[in-house]
């Protein structure tokens, strides 16, 4: 927070909202204040009121703005508060909260999280939106989009429910960022892109920011080269100033990719050794890259997608391409398809 965003009373600042012991709705205190101040001082301001609130009410619901606006080691703070709660809704948002923060994290068992959510009876509306975006998160973890997409005409019915405008305003932008991935999986890169700029310029949370610009970037590839560098760079750039875990990733897997992808790879350079074979496909140096991508164990479709390019192997790329259909993953199956095409059009030849 600025020194200016400091040196505000808050006590002062909250006083209205805290009268005879009763706590205003955190919509109501969101609101009141982004008619007074800037947005960023209006996202610190409410988390110290979520922070410092008595309001079993707001303090379930503090966790999801807490989240939603990036404020990640705060929403630890407030899963203890709701683990501690006597209310037994309080204690859900706290196990479902707690689940999403790992998840960012670390790699947590999606069967897991599938048995946790079957198990879970709903106290409340919001709670039965929590459980259908964990069963769908989970699903598209296990690849199995398919499986998660079937859920969308439930969540969407649960969040057109919902009453409370806060809770109504994140849920959409929770369904934003589902458009924008089923989109993308499916190839509709227009609709994919709409939902992308839409999240990109309202939402709060940087850190899905940083992660649409990505997939943004991925929607390029094979149409405009500069606006998908664009995209990496901007994801660079978030990621850089909040210190998330996006930056190495990008540099070292995606701009190599994506570079690799159009034929470039002038002044691209990765300390990753299968992307440097990939590299090695675009300049011409086919036994270089075969090298390394033969010796892989277990390869990903990815690997094989390269390494079925550097081969010229038919068999290989329409393996690939009936994996990632399967997955249904229609974009990435563009991928094998337009070395198939390739290979066709030489024998034409």
């Amino acid at each position: 927070m600025s020194d200016k965003e400091q040196s505000f009373d808050v006590d002062a600042i909250f006083e209205p909202f805290r009268n005879n012991g009763n706590e205003t709705p955190l919509y109501m205190v969101y609101k009141t204040l982004t008619t007074k101040y800037e947005l960023n001082q209006v996202l610190h301001l409410v988390k110290d009121f979520c922070l410092s609130s008595t309001s079993e009410e707001n303090q379930r619901k503090s966790l999801e703005f807490l989240y939603s606006s990036s404020f990640f080691e705060d929403v630890n703070e407030m899963i203890k508060h709701n683990r501690n709660s006597e209310v037994l809704e309080n204690r859900q948002w706290a196990d479902i909260f707690e689940i999403m923060i790992n998840r960012k994290r670390e790699n947590v068992d999606p069967y897991t999280i599938l048995k946790k959510m079957e198990r879970m009876k709903p106290e409340s509306k919001e709670v039965e939106v929590y459980k259908t975006l964990l069963t769908i998160y989970s699903y598209y973890d296990l690849r199995e989009t398919g499986k998660g997409a079937s859920y969308f005409t439930r969540l969407m019915d649960q969040v057109n429910s919902i009453e409370d405008p806060l809770m109504g305003m994140y849920f959409q932008e929770r369904l934003d960022d589902f458009w924008f991935y089923y989109h993308f999986y499916r190839n509709e890169l227009i609709l994919s892109r709409r939902c992308g700029f839409r999240l990109v310029t309202n939402s709060n949370n940087s850190f899905k920011v940083c992660g649409i610009h990505v997939v943004l970037a991925l929607t390029y590839m094979l149409e405009d080269y500069d606006q998908a560098m664009y995209h990496c760079h901007e994801a660079i750039a978030i990621s850089d100033r909040y210190n998330y875990r996006f930056s190495h990733s990008i540099r070292e897997q995606n701009i190599p990719f994506i570079s690799a992808v159009n034929g470039i790879y002038e002044g691209i350079q990765t300390s990753d050794p299968v992307e440097n074979a990939h590299l090695s496909i675009a300049k011409g140096d086919i036994d270089e890259a075969v090298s390394v991508l033969s010796k892989i164990e277990n390869p990903s479709k990815f690997q094989q997608y390269y390494l079925g390019k550097a081969l010229g192997d038919v068999e290989l790329l329409n393996k690939v391409y009936n994996d990632f259909i399967k997955e249904g993953h229609f974009f990435f199956a563009k991928l094998p398809l337009i070395e198939l095409r390739k290979l066709k059009e030489d024998q034409n030849h």
